[in-house]
């Protein structure tokens, strides 16, 4: 009887290994971005635009200053005399600022938007190439208030992921391993409302198969939890493309030989929870 159960464990544990390693396998699937560049334009056109606006204007940017700029200030530093070290801090510290808040930050913000109809023009034009054709569409009310869930309950999960990083000892962990779920997310969610998926059908479908997701997230979030502030942004939306292709051919594996309370995993239990308290505030407040 043990020793079956020891079987059983041992199986478990292989089965959770492979699962989590189809999911990174899928996402590093890239022979098969080579099949969307060949044959949609517009996939081409606007991943050459990602990597033009995040690898060479956003990335290449901060590199610039970091590598160029700054050591040119802290040379000058070393040439004057010391009673005019304090003029060339303020010039080298005025500078550093002006550069922030007048080139990175607004371009951190553009690209975000542009980002975001790019990824979504790349990823239609995957999904219509796999021919994949769109559920017929649901009422536009529905639609809103399926689509401003969602919203809401990323936003509380992306809050609720900063919170967990705050833990003593296993909070950076906690946050990496939701930032691989988030990315898997943002990777996925293209297709699920090309498929007009409701929220909570994403939501059951992502909890069954979440340790599949947490490989598939895993390699573009190592890359960029690695790198320090903005460029970890810039490396993430440099590579993202990539991930949302392979999302598209992806297949995701759910856990079957593994105790049930872990087949399914409620990873939105409290995310859920908070987002349906802060909508009853809101219809308390207006009287919805």
């Amino acid at each position: 009887c043990s020793m079956g159960k020891g079987k059983e464990q041992v199986g478990a544990f292989q089965e959770a290994g492979q699962v989590w390693l189809s999911g990174v396998k899928d996402a590093l699937m890239l022979h098969k971005c080579i099949y969307f560049l060949a044959h949609s334009e517009t996939i081409r056109f606007r991943t050459l635009q990602c990597f033009i606006l995040n690898g060479v204007i956003f990335l290449g940017s901060i590199l610039l200053f970091n590598f160029a700029v700054e050591p040119a200030l802290n040379f000058l530093k070393r040439l004057v005399q010391e009673d005019e070290v304090w003029a060339t801090d303020f010039i080298a510290t005025s500078f550093s600022v002006l550069y922030k808040v007048f080139w990175i930050y607004p371009i951190y913000c553009i690209s975000f938007v542009l980002n975001t109809v790019m990824y979504q023009e790349i990823a239609d034009s995957a999904l219509r190439s796999t021919q994949r054709a769109p559920v017929p569409g649901i009422p536009v009310l529905e639609r809103i208030i399926q689509e401003t869930w969602r919203v809401l309950v990323n936003l509380v999960y992306l809050v609720e992921m900063y919170l967990l990083s705050y833990i003593p000892i296993i909070g950076p962990l906690l946050y990496f391993v939701h930032s691989c779920w988030m990315a898997s997310i943002y990777c996925f969610e293209y297709g699920w409302v090309h498929q007009r998926w409701s929220a909570n059908a994403r939501v059951d479908y992502f909890e069954c198969h979440w340790l599949y997701f947490f490989g598939f997230g895993f390699p573009v979030s190592f890359v960029s939890y690695f790198c320090p502030r903005f460029i970890d942004a810039g490396v993430f939306a440099l590579f993202f493309p990539v991930f949302v292709l392979t999302a598209t051919r992806a297949e995701p594996k759910a856990l079957q030989q593994c105790p049930k309370q872990l087949q399914r995993l409620p990873l939105f239990m409290v995310v859920q929870g908070v987002s349906c308290f802060l909508v009853r505030i809101f219809e308390g407040a207006t009287g919805v």
